[in-house]
């Protein structure tokens, strides 16, 4: 999609998201904590860390004496929608029990229901940390690319962090592995390709690598990351396509994708 979009203009963004991370830190969300849908026998490789929710799960398990769990307790969520506390947790489940998560999570329009992310969202408080990429997506309702902003999310990955195989489903429509006719617009943007970023295809075991700053799928297909042993960064805008980009996208004639 890189023809379709400013990605020079992007790109110059580098510098001021960089110090953006750095300045937002308090509002960065940290890890994943919910327990995918799906099963892992498709995947291209063997699950061999430990994500959040199965750590949580084996401190749940935990008798109340074990020191991990009397510890634990002065930092459990006393309300887990609070992130703050969300966050001071995950990092004892790193450390006690060997979590493994290297992402947190920076959101520019409000992160709200996930099986309806491309409903229009509301700014968030971290926006005035990140200024020109505001504008830049602004801008693109701007230059009738899309006509509607939904949640949009920096994933920062921190250096020598795998990004985690996964597909998105929809929960409320999906069958038992989660394929649902669906239209998830959104647009991924990476200001270099230097990781390779991937759909992963288990009917052909291969893996179709994204050669773009701009990208779209479908997002219940499995993609991931390799390892970059350097701190790396993607910023998700789930939106609303006009119909003059899908049409020059090719995707226009679909009914699904």
């Amino acid at each position: 999609m890189d023809n379709y979009l400013d990605i020079d203009g992007f790109k110059k963004l580098h510098p001021e998201i960089c110090k953006g991370f750095a300045l937002a830190r308090e509002y960065a969300k940290e890890g994943t904590w919910m327990e995918p849908g799906f099963k892992f026998d498709d995947m291209s490789y063997t699950l061999n860390w430990k994500p959040i929710y199965k750590a949580f799960a084996e401190y749940q398990a935990l008798p109340d004496n074990d020191p991990i769990k009397v510890h634990g307790a002065e930092l459990f969520p006393k309300d887990f929608k609070d992130y703050k506390q969300r966050n001071l947790f995950t990092r004892y489940l790193k450390g006690v029990l060997g979590a493994n998560d290297p992402y947190i999570y920076y959101f520019l329009w409000e992160e709200g229901n996930w099986d309806i992310r491309n409903a229009e969202r509301k700014p968030t408080d971290e926006q005035k940390y990140f200024p020109g990429v505001v504008k830049w997506v602004e801008d693109l309702v701007k230059k009738n690319v899309i006509t509607r902003i939904g949640r949009v999310i920096f994933f920062h990955c921190e250096h020598d962090g795998k990004a985690f195989e996964h597909r998105d489903l929809d929960g409320s429509k999906g069958t038992e592995q989660g394929f649902s006719p669906h239209n998830n617009e959104f647009i991924h943007i990476r200001y270099r390709t230097k990781r390779g970023f991937y759909i992963w295809d288990p009917e052909v075991k291969q893996k179709h690598y994204v050669n773009s700053c701009a990208s779209f799928w479908n997002d219940q297909d499995w993609h991931g990351g390799e390892i970059s042993n350097e701190q790396e960064y993607g910023l998700r805008i789930d939106c609303k396509f006009s119909d003059r980009f899908k049409e020059e996208i090719g995707i226009a004639h679909l009914e699904h994708y």
